[in-house]
């Protein structure tokens, strides 16, 4: 799976946050940045707040 994402984010994806205001739902995503504006909720179909995550090396 680490692979996978891996390949998505050197593909232009970034990790996200999103959070639903309406209804409480949560989680994390893969997405293309193009696609962040204007992003709603998979249960109630009302706008979400999404973050983008920044990887940092632990060095």
């Amino acid at each position: 799976m680490a692979d996978v994402t891996q390949s998505l984010l050197a593909a232009g994806f970034v990790e996200t946050v999103f959070h639903c205001p309406s209804c409480g739902l949560g989680g994390t995503s893969l997405s293309r940045p193009t696609q962040l504006l204007d992003r709603t909720c998979a249960d109630c179909n009302e706008p979400v707040v999404s973050t983008v995550l920044d990887r940092f090396s632990r060095g």
